[in-house]
């Protein structure tokens, strides 16, 4: 197994340049494991985080599936651990809300165990995140606002910027506007001088869409274009489709229909590929003004109705955010 190769993998991961860490990763998944099981489980590991972040789930699980397999041979306890709540993340990636939670629960309770602050601060974002796009907004503001408390008592720069960013979501969501904008701002501030770039974007993106919100839309745009840029480079296209999304919410709010469906469609073509069923409703509902904005009323019903089943499937409630 090339050490050097893992390395490099692993670097990448850390900055957020996760299509690139991941055709590492899955190029040394591909050799032999019996010639160094532990570098090819690390390997496995971190191409299972990197599939199931850029939202390809059906890919993750099959490298779970393998990964797991071979742990099961030459793995210890804390191996298996990880492994697990990898699959916990797939689940939460594939919008299982409720299986990830009690999985994420069960290893909360071993961070808490293991006095892991950075360990506990993590899992408690990945139940908030969970509990808002379930619709449980008041406990997602709770255990975020739990997470960022373990994050600052673990002196971990970045937990506390996504417990921040937890915070600054699901304040925008609650209408809770000013909150959110000082949120996003925190986290932008705590990431600006790190290697961070997939938390750079996220943050540039993040404030945009509390700024478009505002009403603030030429700062907005301007960071939005600015996120757009560094989603770019990272390759993330589902996280790319979002500020795509948000670019034609500006579009719309400014009148220019054309440039407004244009930034959808691009969002929605994206969203539709990596299954991101939160994306697709958004969008579907941004095109469903549009066509009704341009005199395609019918189009405009059956697409609304579309999305609405779609979204009470997947037991979602996107297509009621008035902040978003």
């Amino acid at each position: 197994m090339p050490i050097k190769l893992l390395d490099q993998a692993e670097a990448l991961q850390s900055q957020g340049y996760l299509a690139r860490a991941a055709s590492i990763y899955r190029k040394l998944t591909k050799l032999e494991p019996a010639s160094d099981p532990e570098a090819w489980l690390d390997a496995g590991l971190g191409l299972i985080a990197c599939l199931r972040s850029l939202g390809q789930t059906p890919e993750a699980e099959k490298v779970w599936a393998k990964t797991h397999k071979l742990a099961l041979r030459h793995g210890d306890v804390e191996l298996r651990e990880r492994l697990d709540l990898e699959k916990v993340l797939i689940d939460r990636a594939a919008e299982r809300y409720t299986k990830s939670i009690k999985g994420l629960q069960r290893h909360l309770r071993r961070f808490q165990k293991q006095r892991d602050l950075c360990g506990q601060s993590f899992a408690l974002w990945a139940i908030a995140g969970a509990l808002r796009f379930s619709g449980d907004l008041s406990g997602s503001h709770k255990t975020f606002l739990a997470s960022l408390t373990a994050g600052r008592k673990s002196k971990d720069k970045s937990a506390v910027a996504y417990a921040l960013f937890g915070l600054g979501g699901v304040t925008r969501i609650l209408g809770r506007l000013a909150d959110s904008k000082r949120y996003y701002a925190q986290a932008m501030r705590l990431l600006a001088k790190t290697k961070d770039v997939f938390g750079q974007a996220y943050a540039h993106c993040g404030l945009a869409n509390v700024l478009r919100q505002r009403g603030e839309l030429k700062e907005a745009l301007r960071l939005y274009l600015a996120a757009h840029k560094l989603y770019s480079a990272l390759g993330d296209a589902v996280d790319l489709a979002y500020v795509d999304w948000g670019l034609g919410q500006i579009y719309l709010r400014t009148g220019k229909l054309a440039l407004a469906e244009k930034h959808f469609r691009l969002a929605l073509g994206a969203f539709l590929k990596d299954r991101e069923t939160r994306g697709v409703v958004l969008c579907e509902q941004s095109l469903a003004a549009i066509l009704h904005a341009s005199g395609r009323t019918a189009q405009a019903e059956k697409l609304f109705d579309q999305t609405l089943a779609r979204a009470r499937k997947a037991k979602i409630h996107t297509h009621l955010e008035l902040f978003t």
